[in-house]
């Protein structure tokens, strides 16, 4: 059974950190020896599976690890894996027996198990989705023992009901903030290029589910496009039950989610199956007449939580605070709970209005005076969107598409759409999923009001508050509209930046002279001269890639915990602070200092 070293490693750190345990820190661990010989002492003396183990003598050596390396699992090892899933399974509620049990029990369930394999596993961890489909639950056995071929597709749509005569493409579920505007547009622009002659989008009874109904010729008969935008965890929900093809997402998929659908689809983390399709500021939006122009996310846990009861208490008019949101199914929810209640250990005000729709939220806090919600960039409309600085005391940021799509707003999100990954290439949902990120489709998500993926160049106005050091080298020039981030814990792009870096070819093929300046940043945990390097790290492995594809990079700098553009207290805060920003000069460009 083969896996790589970073795979393992990646697997003890989880390990090592459950129920509390201290935190190992990935690229210490790989790059210093030292520090490994730390981590090793917790591992020999930790109970830990036998693969694990074997991690000490690959851990006991000198210089870099080259995490890449492919390694053998020995099938002792791999028994032993399944073997302890078997024991975890045991464990779990729906399988512990009652305490009366007898001992020949406990045999013949275990007899059963084995009989029926892994598959009840997939079963028990789609449970939390809701009930399995029968014909999932008739082939679970050997779902699980798909561990190097190809997962299974989602079922071919079947319409009931009064539409059941219309033959269905396609079935996209889950985020209304993409459902309710985006994938619509998104969709009739898809359908006009694969030459549609009749475009028709039906509102069903529920305000967010709808049809396109599309014809491929005048005289063809009716298809239809199935949109169901309840919100991001219904988008999986919908994967687990087959009921979808693609997850609409306003958040990243969850660990648990993850690991409940691999067996369906794969590891739906992976560059083949997330796709960032756009970027989004969460406006924090209020009466058009509140004279406050921004807040601290501080002062928007205090709010939204019901410590505040009167805008008196920040400054404001002598006014209750009426406090709005989006319900629970909803990845804005999720986002917003995340990056501002979460963070201060608040929780959303009981009495708080909950709506699935961000239009009638926006509508009805443009309504009342003392009102205050939260809801994607586009869809502010009548009422007033703040500035929002990440801590008290920091400057604050207006949600702007280049603020955005830098990520600098401390209340930026990326919007998904998750596909299978055995999806066939020439699939509809592959074609309409490759459709969105390509810059066409991009325009099509500038043209709805979000921030495009698509690369603009600028000339910032830098405040003079940073450090010296990086007003010295970025003073005067331009910077592209991206910055570059990692998957945590480790120096591999993630899976935006992946996708970034072919729109960086394109802009530079599309603007030739120009060369790169690339500046690495890190978080503050960790001495200051280490995470220095690691920054330098980061910006050279971006150096690399581009100059692998033949950009012309002339300098990399990397200034460690300097210049955050979020709070360092927080996981989400110090992974935005994990980038490299990309500057260029070239024969229309002040030259770099």
């Amino acid at each position: 059974m083969s896996t790589t070293l970073f795979d393992l490693l990646w697997r003890l750190k989880r390990e090592l950190e459950k129920d509390g345990g201290e935190r190992v820190e990935l690229p210490q661990l790989i790059d210093d020896p030292a520090y490994r010989q730390q981590v090793v002492a917790r591992l020999a003396s930790a109970e830990l599976p036998l693969e694990l183990k074997s991690l000490i003598p690959y851990l006991d050596t000198p210089g870099t690890l080259d995490i890449s390396q492919s390694l053998e699992l020995s099938s002792a090892s791999a028994a032993a894996r399944l073997d302890e899933a078997g024991r975890e399974k045991a464990k779990s509620p729906a399988s512990k027996p009652k305490k009366r049990s007898s001992g020949l029990m406990l045999v013949m369930f275990a007899l059963v198990a084995v009989l029926a394999g892994i598959g009840l596993m997939g079963q028990q961890l789609l449970s939390g989705f809701g009930e399995v489909p029968e014909r999932l639950a008739a082939n679970a056995v050997p779902a699980p023992l798909r561990m190097s071929s190809s997962p299974v597709a989602p079922d071919a749509a079947v319409v009931v009901g009064a539409d059941s005569a219309v033959e269905t493409l396609l079935r996209l579920h889950g985020s209304n903030t993409i459902g309710e505007s985006l994938a619509p547009a998104l969709l009739k622009a898809f359908w006009q290029r694969e030459g549609a002659s009749d475009i028709d989008l039906k509102q069903l009874d529920n305000d967010v589910e709808r049809d396109l109904l599309v014809r491929r010729s005048e005289d063809s008969e009716p298809l239809r496009i199935e949109l169901k935008a309840h919100g991001s965890s219904t988008g999986f929900k919908g994967l687990a039950k087959q009921q979808a093809d693609l997850a609409m997402a306003s958040r990243r998929i969850k660990e648990k989610e993850r690991q409940a659908l691999e067996p369906l689809y794969g590891d739906l983390g992976s560059v083949n199956a997330e796709h960032v399709i756009g970027m989004d500021g969460l406006a924090i939006i209020v009466h058009p007449e509140n004279p406050l122009s921004s807040l601290a996310t501080e002062q928007l846990a205090q709010l939204f939580s019901g410590q505040v009861r009167n805008w008196s208490e920040l400054g404001g008019p002598d006014l209750p605070v009426h406090v709005y949101s989006r319900d629970s199914n909803s990845g804005t929810w999720d986002s917003f709970d995340s990056m501002v209640l979460k963070k201060y250990g608040a929780t959303l005000d009981p009495g708080a209005l909950r709506l699935e729709s961000s239009s009638e939220l926006s509508e009805r806090v443009s309504q009342e005076p003392g009102a205050i919600g939260f809801i994607g960039l586009p869809y502010v409309q009548r009422a007033k969107a703040l500035a929002i600085a990440d801590e008290t005391g920091a400057l604050p940021v207006f949600p702007t598409s280049f603020t955005i799509s830098t990520e600098d707003y401390p209340l930026t999100r990326r919007l998904y759409i998750y596909e299978p990954t055995n999806l066939p290439l020439d699939s509809l949902a592959h074609r309409f999923v490759e459709f969105v990120g390509s810059e066409a489709g991009q325009d099509v998500v500038r043209e709805t009001g979000f921030v495009s993926q698509n690369i603009r160049r600028i000339q910032p106005a830098l405040n003079e508050e940073l450090p010296l050091e990086y007003l010295d080298i970025a003073g005067g020039g331009s910077r592209l509209s991206l910055n570059f981030r990692f998957n945590s814990g480790t120096f591999v792009l993630d899976s935006k930046a992946q996708r970034d870096m072919s729109r960086v070819i394109r802009f530079f093929e599309n603007n030739p002279g120009q060369s790169v300046v690339l500046i690495g940043f890190s978080d503050n945990v960790g001495e200051s001269d280490r995470n220095r390097q690691l920054s330098l790290q980061r910006a050279q492995i971006v150096r690399d890639e581009l100059l692998a594809r033949g950009i012309n990079v002339v300098e990399v700098h990397g200034l460690g915990d300097q210049a955050p553009v979020a709070s360092n207290e927080t996981a989400a805060g110090r992974e935005r602070n994990r980038r490299v920003e990309v500057w260029v000069r070239g024969s229309n460009t002040v030259a770099l200092r």
